[in-house]
C-alpha cells in the first residue's frame, strides 16, 4: 500500500490510488502526492492515533450575496455553557470560508446516520463550480442563513471575530450561539467513524 499525502491540509491517505477528495478538507486528488513511507512508520501510528478520537459530522452553511454555500466539516464542539458558543475550523480555500467572513453567520447542521446523501452533496464537490442548494429541501433563519431541512438539526452561530484565528491552511471560529432546533427527534447522529465505516 501507498501513502498520499494532501498538499492542503495534510491528511495522509493509505491505498494503491490517492482518493478522489479528501475526507478531510475536500479537494481533488490532484492535491495528493505519494509519500515515501518511513522506515518506522510514525504517519501509520499517527493514523490510528487520531481515528480513535471522535468526531461529528456537520454541514456548516452560509451565504455570499445571493449565493448559498455549504460544506461538510467534522470539526466543530460546543466551547461554553454560559453563554452558548462553539467553535468550528474550515479550509481558508473554501467558498464556505468567504461566505463566513462576508456575513459573519453560519448555521451547524447536525447530521443524522441516514443522512449520507447530504455528506455527498456537500462533501464532494466545490459550491464555485455547482449549486449544492439545487432541489434542496431548506429554510431560513432571521439573518437569512440556510439550514438543511433534512438534517437531524441545526445551529445557527454568529461569529465573534476578535476570538477567529488563522492557522496555516485554515481558519478557526469561535461564535455565539444565537437560535436552533431539533428537526428529527428521533435520528442517531452520525460519527465520522460510523460514515466511514457505512460509506
Amino acid at each position: 500500500m501507498k501513502l498520499w499525502r494532501c498538499d492542503v491540509c495534510n491528511h495522509v491517505f493509505e491505498g494503491d490510488l490517492p482518493p478522489e477528495t479528501c475526507p478531510v478538507c475536500q479537494v481533488g486528488k490532484e492535491h495528493f502526492k505519494e509519500e515515501e513511507p518511513k522506515e518506522h512508520k510514525p504517519v501509520s501510528n499517527m493514523k490510528k492515533a487520531t481515528r480513535s478520537m471522535s468526531y461529528g459530522l456537520y454541514v456548516v452553511c452560509s451565504r455570499l450575496g445571493d449565493k448559498l454555500n455549504g460544506q461538510v466539516s467534522n470539526a466543530a464542539f460546543q466551547v461554553t455553557t454560559n453563554p452558548t458558543t462553539l467553535a468550528i475550523s474550515v479550509n481558508q480555500s473554501n467558498l464556505t470560508r468567504e461566505c463566513i467572513d462576508d456575513t459573519g453567520f453560519f448555521t451547524l447542521n447536525i447530521l443524522g446516520t441516514t443522512n449520507q446523501r447530504l455528506v455527498r452533496r456537500f462533501g464532494f464537490r466545490s459550491g464555485r463550480e455547482f449549486d449544492k442548494f439545487k432541489n434542496m429541501k431548506y429554510g431560513l433563519t432571521d439573518n437569512q442563513i440556510p439550514y438543511l431541512e433534512e438534517a437531524a438539526g441545526w445551529i445557527e452561530c454568529r461569529i465573534i471575530p476578535d476570538k477567529t484565528i488563522e492557522i496555516g491552511t485554515h481558519k478557526i471560529y469561535v461564535a455565539d450561539v444565537l437560535d436552533g432546533d431539533l428537526l428529527q427527534e428521533q435520528m442517531e447522529p452520525m460519527t465520522y467513524d460510523y460514515y466511514r465505516k457505512n460509506k
